[in-house]
């Protein structure tokens, strides 16, 4: 058993208790726990639950799919253990990879080493649904190949033209016979749409969450909060964009559209907070020097508007809350929260996040907790780590 005496722990709303003893044991949390047991110090520490990151494609080390598919694959694995593995040291001990990450990519790679994964296994684009023979064929056929979220193509994105609408991919049923192939296998769904339509559409479909959503209105974020769906914004990955448009690495074709996402999309965030609809963090990172810097997705949230707890909650708890609605097994499944009998999942940072660009530097970690297996992270930075 672990114990951390005099440290500061997040509560479910986002604020911190006075210092406190918190301990662990056989993977799980226990308050106040054995006097026995191994003291740290936290007295100078704050405690939160790992980080979830819901939006995440650790097996894209490029980002041109041409690129992808023409490289070594061992390299690619070695490049998918290691972004993991930074990934991890990152504070993050839970992910939803959104397309390219396999079970058997993850079979070579120890449990300790990376967060626990659920996967979509594939993107399912309208090119991917007619090779398939449609959407319901792309659905199932993702299904057998071991997905727990369906992630549909539902807008365009990025890499559409300048002046690109916001026309719905698919058709309603087709979404809903994405949903109901899913519910069947115990799965659930996760709608790619900046807005218009596919937003409607997936709403009343059922899907469990909206990926990026940058023209949300306030008439559908109320009513997808009433539909018990989440949010993930994936607010900066928007931003790495414009920079890699102004090194030259993607075409400026793009640059109209990334900059008008960019702007608007704080305004889903706020409109979803005010409509009670979670938000949960995501990064959509899939280069390699975006691995291992999922924190700075925190900063984003809070400069979109919501407050550090609320960051905080969407960080932890709502993608936590997301991801258990489709796990095998509750029991090996964090919530998200430091309680009595919780899957100790935990990262203990040197100072308050409250305090802005606390949790973007590199040397916030000073342990991460997962599952119990307590390790202090090796201090490494990628490009972008830094502004």
């Amino acid at each position: 058993m672990l114990a951390a005496r005099s440290i500061r722990v997040m509560g479910d709303d986002g604020s911190f208790s006075a210092p406190t003893r918190v301990s662990w044991a056989n993977g799980r949390f226990e308050l106040g726990g054995d006097p026995e047991a191994t003291d740290l110090d936290g007295s100078r520490l704050w405690m939160i639950p790992g980080f979830v990151d819901t939006h995440l494609h650790a097996a894209w080390q490029q980002f041109d799919a041409a690129d992808r598919a023409n490289a070594d694959p061992e390299a690619t694995q070695q490049a998918i253990a290691e972004g993991l593995r930074r990934t991890l040291e990152a504070g993050v001990t839970t992910v939803r990879d959104a397309g390219g990450l396999t079970e058997e990519m993850l079979r070579g790679i120890p449990e300790r080493s990376r967060p626990r994964a659920q996967l979509a296994v594939t993107l399912i684009d309208r090119e991917a649904a007619s090779a398939a023979g449609g959407v319901a064929a792309a659905t199932s056929q993702a299904l057998e190949a071991g997905a727990r979220w369906i992630k549909l193509v539902a807008t365009a994105g990025v890499a559409a033209p300048a002046g690109a609408g916001l026309d719905p991919v698919y058709s309603a049923a087709e979404q809903s016979d994405a949903v109901r192939l899913a519910e069947q296998a115990g799965a659930g769904v996760m709608v790619h749409a900046w807005g218009g339509q596919a937003i409607d559409d997936a709403i009343e479909a059922g899907a469990m969450s909206i990926e990026h959503g940058i023209y949300l209105t306030d008439a559908q974020a109320k009513r997808a909060a009433n539909r018990g769906m989440t949010l993930v914004p994936t607010l900066r990955i928007y931003r790495l964009v414009q920079r890699m448009i102004s090194s030259g690495a993607l075409p400026s074709a793009f640059r109209a559209r990334v900059d008008e996402a960019v702007v608007t999309h704080p305004r889903a965030v706020l409109r979803a907070r005010d409509a009670g609809l979670p938000v949960a963090l995501g990064t959509d990172y899939g280069t390699a020097e975006q691995h291992g810097s999922n924190r700075r997705e925190f900063d984003a949230l809070v400069e979109a508007g919501l407050t550090p707890g609320e960051a905080l909650v969407a960080a932890t708890r709502a993608g936590a809350a997301l991801l258990s609605r489709v796990a095998v097994d509750l029991t090996v499944v964090s919530d998200g929260r430091i309680a009595e009998g919780s899957i100790a999942d935990a990262v203990i940072l040197r100072n308050d996040p409250n305090i802005p660009g606390v949790l973007s530097a590199p040397e916030a970690v000073f342990a991460v907790v997962r599952g119990g297996h307590f390790f202090t992270p090796v201090l490494t930075t990628t490009r972008e780590d830094h502004p």
